[in-house]
């Protein structure tokens, strides 16, 4: 056929008569069947979703609400950490756990935070001993010491600590809600174990404040026109909307204001209306402990021990709390947090018939109620509903006008354009690629037609084509080879710079003699020493030590004789130090100066003594002018109580003193600076 020719197409095969006709034929059923759909399925589907936009509002709740716990419980395991490898003094604690609870806890709503040790596993003669900080008023950590007077009921009782004893490690505890008696202010405890060897030696805990949930769930609740309150794994209320219903307030026999929050089952034994949300909260508390029942890892046995060794505990609550150690899953079968979803005839605070969802928040064991009306829930699907339906008939009405209006123009014309653009491109010489079905008596075959010569002639092009983009690919194969080639050769240098600046630096610090810290290791540490000693108001000890006529040792055995001699010297003083604080350097020549932090001059003195003696038993011969057949040294003590008005170069000077008078005694002893005259 002659590329040059067209096709005619008849009026009754043209697209311009059949697809208008078959068009408004088909709007015309769809129209209707939009209205059945939308009616019978459509409808409930979107009242469905309503109640799970609602459900997932409880959801967020539970995330939210999630982050600040997840907060409590990594600064909980961070104490427990800490606290099993940090030694067993005082002072340590009283250094390094306020400053984590500080670092990790925000003081907005960490509020306090300790570690509480087993009787005796801290101190043999001190049954108790704890390091615990509150926030005060103006969010700043005390250390409170009253947990330690031997004449109150002490921790090792209190529900918060006694489940401690059976926590794995890692593991985590939250405690029942309660008011501190000193601020009134609504709390729970998290609890994690301390494993020092493998052995159970006391507990962390992280006070975590719940004042401002209310206003966090009312915040929440707006987006779903109803309310929204928690309570713990007992049916306490941690929060709800009026707290007139749901808090107590009396004064005890001293005076002495107490709050207190009511359960669930009380509200409820006062407000029958409350009665369903009740029963369904202690609904979900009976799954969790039967769950845990059924499992062959219950143990009563350990309910019986924890409700023995609490003091307000209850065999119930024992149980309970044996169940939570199990963590046993709850939630629905999908993994998801909502435990269940009802509705009420009426509501106590809402007075009309609402939708109910219950959250669980995995780890405390704690649930989270919404209230929404159902109204408010429905009042949406029927407005989706009716809007959609409202939308899609205007849509297909305006789509059947438009399209009779508008078809020659938008499709039929350009369409024409462009069989005629590529009719006007042919080549007629060019060979086949890919043709098209060119059967059809409308339009499209025409289209088909024109498009079949238009592809044998881009058959060459596309050819062409592909040479130059496999040469390309393989071009970019080479240039990626050599950059990953150079790039290993780099790493490779900068690895081996790194190891080269490790090496120099221990070479800069390091007497390479003796393998201990040089003079300018020793100048650099000093100042630190005394600045902390000035701070911490501790005295800091200077000891000066000389091996005794050197130089005739050098020169009856010999300069590598006198090296060995000057390493073994450092070997025995370094073991003669056992603390980790202590710093022993070289301090020139035959001259080594130990730093020796919180030691007043009768501990430094009998460490002196100690490197003495050791270094005399190690009978190195010495039989050098004035000797005493063994190498000896002679060394100068000193200690000062760093002030404003001294200075670390008086200890130095002291300790020199020392050392000179150790000389001028006769040699190998020892001379404590205070001992001298002036």
């Amino acid at each position: 056929m002659d590329p040059k020719s067209a096709f005619s197409v008849r009026w009754h095969n043209s697209l311009l008569f059949r697809t208008p006709l078959l068009f408004l034929l088909l709007l015309a059923v769809l129209v209707a069947s939009l209205t059945i759909i939308m009616d019978t399925v459509a409808r409930p589907r979107l009242e469905e979703q309503s109640f799970r936009m609602v459900n997932q509002v409880g959801s967020t709740m539970v995330a939210q609400l999630g982050e600040r716990l997840a907060v409590a419980e990594t600064l909980a395991r961070a104490l427990s950490t800490t606290s099993a490898v940090l030694p067993l003094r005082a002072d340590d604690h009283m250094r390094i756990i306020p400053r984590l609870i500080d670092k990790l806890g925000p003081s907005s709503y960490i509020i306090g935070g300790g570690v509480w040790y087993e009787p005796f596993s801290f101190e043999p003669d001190h049954e108790r001993r704890s390091f615990f900080w509150g926030r005060n008023a103006e969010g700043l950590l005390d250390f409170v010491k009253d947990y330690d007077d031997p004449d109150s009921p002490g921790y090792h009782r209190e529900e918060w600590y006694v489940p401690g004893r059976y926590l794995k490690p890692g593991k985590v505890f939250w405690s029942r809600s309660y008011v501190d008696p000193h601020t009134y202010v609504p709390m729970v405890t998290c609890t994690a174990p301390i494993y020092r060897d493998g052995r159970f030696t006391g507990v962390v805990t992280v006070d975590l404040k719940l004042e401002g949930l209310e206003a966090f769930f009312d915040a929440q609740a707006k987006k779903i026109s109803g309310y929204a309150f928690a309570v713990d794994r007992n049916g306490k209320f941690l929060s709800f909307p009026d707290v007139t219903l749901t808090r107590l307030s009396r004064t005890d026999r001293l005076g002495r204001k107490q709050i207190e929050y009511i359960q669930a089952r009380d509200l409820a034994a006062q407000k029958p209306q409350f009665a369903p949300l009740a029963s369904a909260v202690y609904a979900s508390s009976k799954e969790l402990l039967e769950k845990s029942r059924q499992s062959d890892s219950f143990d009563p046995d350990m309910a019986a021990t924890i409700a023995r060794q609490g003091a307000d505990i209850s065999p119930d609550e024992a149980a309970l709390i044996t169940a939570v150690l199990q963590e046993p899953r709850l939630g629905s079968q999908d993994g998801g947090l909502l435990l269940r979803h009802f509705t009420t005839d009426g509501d106590l605070l809402l007075e009309e018939p609402c939708s109910v969802a219950i959250f669980h928040v995995p780890g405390t064991y704690w649930k989270i109620v919404t209230v929404t009306p159902v109204s408010h829930a429905m009042s949406t699907a029927k407005a989706i509903y009716r809007a959609l339906l409202i939308a899609l008939i205007m849509s297909v009405s305006a789509a059947v006008l438009g399209a009779f209006l508008t078809l020659n123009t938008m499709l039929m014309r350009p369409l024409a354009r462009l069989t005629h653009q590529l009719r006007s491109a042919i080549d007629i010489n060019a060979e086949e690629m890919l043709c098209l079905d060119e059967t059809f008596h409308n339009e499209f075959g025409t289209f088909a037609y024109w498009f079949n010569v238009r592809t044998r002639k881009l058959a060459d092009t596309l050819e062409q084509l592909r040479i130059i983009r496999g040469e390309l690919e393989q071009r970019v194969a080479e240039r990626t080879e050599k950059l990953a080639q150079t790039n290993i050769k780099l790493e490779l240098e900068v690895q081996q710079r790194r190891r080269a600046q490790q090496f120099l630096r221990r070479l800069a610090m390091l007497d390479p003699l003796t393998d201990v810290a040089n003079r300018r290791s020793f100048d650099a540490a000093l100042p630190s020493f005394w600045q902390r000693a000035r701070q911490k108001e501790t005295p800091l000890a200077l000891v000066l030590v000389d091996m005794d006529r050197f130089k005739p040792f050098n020169d009856t055995y010999g300069y590598q004789a006198g090296d060995q001699c000057l390493k073994k010297i450092a070997q025995t003083m370094a073991a003669c130090i056992q603390g980790d604080e202590e710093r022993i350097a070289r301090f020139g020549g035959e001259q080594f100066a130990v730093i020796v932090p919180d030691s007043d001059s009768e501990a430094a003195n009998s460490l002196a003594e100690k490197i003495r003696s050791q270094i005399e038993a190690l009978h190195i011969p010495h039989q050098g002018e004035g000797a005493f057949g063994v190498v000896t040294v002679s060394v100068g003590v000193a200690s000062m109580q760093p002030t404003r008005d001294n200075t670390y170069e008086q200890l130095i000077a002291r300790a020199n003193r020392a050392l000179f008078a150790a000389k001028k005694g006769g040699r190998n002893r020892v001379v404590l600076d205070t001992t001298l005259p002036g």
